[in-house]
């Protein structure tokens, strides 16, 4: 008896337990739908909203769904109505599925379809074998009291012949194309099992604690921050002809693997450093002490101007035009300004997917005033480089980024903007302009070496010419150097340098000078080195 009364408690005590568990776990699931992504370079900040309605008294709901990399921290939550939020947690949830990637989706589309091909081919195999066992039973075509001709059995053991041929030819190629079917299902399933397993990670879901007085309708404003996104800038730099304007279109390249696709989602593009610390820095002390410094090999000089994989600049490129070059539009874009960075508001939503790859969007084109000259270095190369100087770049907001220059409809290269080395001054190379001819010679009866005394003299001279073949007078800086001694024993002096001025610390010789059209210009550099005859320089 005693037994059975504890048996019967035992039970009961688990009946009340269940409901007091579920009670735990009683919340409301709420949908919530992504309305604006704040990218930073190395994160970004998801903006949500939700609608929801609240009956009197406490009432718990959740919002699931979040992306797996959402930093807890940053988690904020606002309401708007007549309620009061009491508490808001974050959990992960092993269970629930973020959005998938549009590959994965296709992939899983597949196998399905790849699943229901093969099943087709396995049932009219059935049918086949079905057919062929029942002309077997039936192979038997007369009886004992029954006479064929030879020539009817022929043909119905030829008939019988023929279909169970074809009844086997077609199984044996179904079997074949369901081997093809699954070594394809395998390997799909394989990649997918792959991918899964190296990005599966709980999602996260939000619960929140309300209480409201009385039913109302609330709307709940979520943001945080999540990493797995960020952008940076790329540029394309457009010149027209040198009469015109530079043009420049900035471009923002986005990428997230969030978890979340942004579907018609409005973006804004930050400079801003959310990691960054907002704690004001403590100086530690500064020591110094000696140290050999080892010892760097640089060329003597280079062409500055130089973009990478310079394209030739046609005479027809730079002439004044009657065509209009396209540009493709960019959407309306606000430029906001803080006192340490500046954003960049899409006016219309965007589609991101959460697949990693970059997606590239047009901020804005901008039109600024540029100074153009050529600049050449025949030491180094006996070419004439166009190039822009844009003044008072920093009002163009630039960040660290690659730009693609074009000049006409060419494309001559590309370059590494760096906001943090450019002076007052951003200049952009545009290529070679092969309508200059710059020569560099050796002139042979000013060059000599002679010994006097204990010292021996060599004795260097140049001759640079230069012809501008266009229809427009250009302007030019050249560019050449002396040697510069680094001992007391050698002696460098300039003989002769056409007007050239020259920085005694590097030896840089620099010419500026117009050139009209169709006309040449000569420059003489000439200089002698003095050391000691029984020591050896090396000058050329």
């Amino acid at each position: 008896m005693n037994i059975k009364v504890m048996k019967t408690t035992l039970f009961v005590t688990i009946i009340l337990l269940i409901p007091s568990m579920l009670s735990a776990q009683d919340y409301t699931d709420i949908e919530s739908r992504i309305t604006k992504v704040t990218i930073f370079p190395d994160r970004a900040q998801v903006n949500r909203e939700a609608t929801l309605k609240i009956a009197d008294g406490k009432k718990e709901f959740r919002i699931p769904g979040l992306s797996p990399g959402a930093i807890h921290q940053s988690l904020q939550v606002n309401g708007q109505g007549d309620f009061m939020i009491l508490s808001v947690n974050i959990q992960k949830n092993y269970l629930d599925n973020t959005d998938e990637s549009e590959e994965l989706k296709k992939m899983r589309s597949r196998i399905e379809e790849l699943k229901r091909k093969i099943e087709d081919e396995k049932t009219d195999i059935n049918i086949l074998k079905e057919k062929e066992a029942f002309l077997t039973a039936n192979r038997v075509v007369s009886g004992k009291n029954e006479n064929i001709s030879a020539q009817e059995l022929a043909s119905i053991t030829e008939l019988y012949i023929s279909s169970i041929e074809s009844i086997r030819k077609g199984s044996l190629e179904k079997s074949r194309l369901i081997k093809k079917l699954e070594n394809e299902k395998q390997k799909l399933e394989r990649q997918l099992n792959g991918i899964l397993q190296s990005s599966r990670q709980p999602s996260n879901d939000i619960i929140i604690s309300v209480s409201a007085e009385r039913q109302v309708s609330a709307k709940l404003l979520i943001s945080y921050l999540v990493s797995g996104a960020g952008w940076y800038p790329s540029y394309d730099i457009r010149v027209k002809n040198i009469a015109d304007d530079v043009s420049f279109c900035y471009k923002a390249n986005v990428f997230q693997n969030t978890g979340n696709g942004w579907d018609n989602v409005l973006l804004s593009f930050s400079s801003a450093n959310p990691s960054a610390s907002g704690v004001i820095p403590v100086l530690t002390p500064y020591y110094l002490n000696f140290f050999t410094p080892s010892i760097v090999r640089e060329r003597s000089i280079s062409a500055a101007v130089a973009s990478k994989k310079a394209k030739p600049i046609e005479e027809s490129e730079i002439m004044l035009g009657d065509y209009e070059m396209p540009d493709a539009s960019a959407p309306p874009v606000t430029i906001k300004r803080t006192q340490t960075a500046f954003s960049f508001d899409v006016s219309i939503p965007q589609d991101v997917k959460p697949d990693g790859r970059i997606k590239t969007i047009d901020l804005q084109h901008l039109e600024t005033g540029a100074i153009f000259k050529y600049i050449s270095v025949p030491k180094i190369m006996e070419k004439a480089f166009l190039s822009a100087d844009i003044p008072d770049w920093e009002s163009l907001n630039l960040l660290n980024g690659d730009a693609n220059i074009y000049f006409g409809n060419t494309f001559t290269g590309n370059t590494m903007i760096n906001t943090e080395q450019l002076p007052d001054t951003l200049n952009i190379g545009l290529g070679i302009d092969n309508n200059v001819s710059v020569e560099r010679i050796i002139r042979k009866e000013f060059t000599s070496t002679k010994t006097l005394g204990t010292n021996r003299i060599e004795t260097r001279s140049f001759k640079i010419n230069l012809k501008n073949n266009k229809s427009r007078a250009i302007d030019i800086d050249i560019y050449d150097q002396l040697p510069v001694s680094q001992n007391k024993d050698i002696e460098v002096d300039a003989k002769e340098l056409s007007g050239g001025l020259m920085n005694e610390f590097t030896g840089e010789v620099k010419w500026q000078t117009s050139i009209p059209a169709g006309e040449s210009k000569e420059f003489i550099l000439t200089y002698t080195v003095k050391y000691p005859k029984n020591k050896k320089v090396i000058l050329d």
